[in-house]
């Protein structure tokens, strides 16, 4: 497979953040990549952390999480021995694999069985020294910038570009769990885009798939969204992520959108417009019977459809001609019928 910072040159790039939604179960783990390689995605991501290294046992509850955070993260690790079956698991359905790494340890854990691409959630865009670290993980970034300001966003691209990293995707985000409309700032895609540039996708934490779909209409090259088996199921991220149902719809709607994302300069007509100009349009028709010999004026004449005989904007050059042949009423007219 070709890397995916080139493949988001030739597709949108769909990603299904499996996260946390493992639920610390690995049985669910690997379902969850064979569901998402069926709802047509082409990445799955995962989240490493050691809760030691990750939390203060002091941490209090936030949005959507319990008010024991320290515990219910502490459940959610994924063991280090299920990492290299992810992968593979991963590669067999020919999906790319990547994780968010959120601290030593576990980056330590994935030098073994690598990433395709490192993801840089957006708490951790102002970890420089952290992110600078990850490049033993491999060369493409791709870097959430919710939370972030322009500055911080600058200092996370120079700091990669310092270590000869050139390969960096940026995406547009918005970490509210979930994340209302009015909170949303699409617009940022182009923003970003001209700021750097760099390639620029989004990480979608809404309710629903319609702003991933606005977010392919508007250039982004990778689209990222939390994936869940079951919405119900106990645990934070359940509740803002699609389902397969809602997955599948989303990578359909994306694939149709992109076909679409193309300019033809407005000098030609699809072949499927040609019928509707035809019969949408509307030409130069007799209003009653014009015998062979007599005058074409507007008061003998109508501007109907269908468009098969002479256009509106030259009916002027067919007044004061003379009908060359019986014209009956309802009859387009054509410049062979005239003299």
């Amino acid at each position: 497979m070709k890397d995916i910072f080139e493949l988001a040159k030739e597709k949108i790039v769909i990603t299904a953040e499996i996260g946390i939604n493992h639920n610390g179960d690995l049985k669910l783990a690997e379902e969850m990549i064979d569901a998402a390689a069926q709802c047509g995605v082409d990445a799955v991501k995962f989240q490493a952390f050691n809760t030691e290294f990750m939390y203060s046992r002091l941490t209090p509850g936030f949005s959507h999480t319990d008010k024991d955070v320290f515990a219910q993260m502490k459940a959610l690790e994924i063991n280090e021995s299920w990492w290299q079956g992810l992968r593979e698991r991963a590669k067999k359905r020919g999906l790319y694999f990547s994780s968010s790494i959120f601290d030593r340890p576990s980056l330590d854990i994935l030098k073994k069985p690598g990433l395709d691409f490192v993801k840089i959630a957006s708490a951790e865009i102002d970890n420089l020294e952290f992110l600078a670290e990850q490049i033993a993980l491999g060369d493409i970034f791709v870097i959430s910038t919710g939370m972030a300001y322009l500055e911080e966003i600058a200092a996370a691209v120079r700091c990669l570009r310092e270590k000869g990293i050139t390969k960096i995707i940026l995406l547009e985000c918005t970490s509210s769990y979930p994340a209302p409309p009015e909170a949303i700032h699409l617009l940022n895609i182009d923003f970003l885009r001209e700021t750097f540039p760099l390639p620029v996708g989004f990480s979608d934490h809404t309710m629903g798939y319609h702003h991933a779909v606005a977010a392919a209409a508007r250039g982004a090259r990778f689209i990222e969204k939390h994936f869940t088996l079951d919405k119900n199921m106990p645990g934070p991220d359940h509740k803002i992520s699609a389902d397969a149902a809602e997955m599948k719809q989303l990578v359909h709607a994306v694939r149709e959108i992109e076909i679409s994302l193309k300019t033809n300069g407005k000098f030609v007509i699809s072949p499927q417009e040609k019928d509707s100009r035809e019969l949408g349009r509307k030409s130069v028709v007799a209003l009653r019977k014009i015998a062979a010999g007599e005058t074409i004026s507007r008061e003998n004449t109508i501007i109907k459809r269908p468009a098969k005989g002479i256009k509106p904007s030259e009916a002027r050059h067919l007044y004061g001609r003379v009908a060359g042949v019986d014209i009956e009423k309802d009859q387009w007219i054509t410049w062979n019928m005239v003299k």
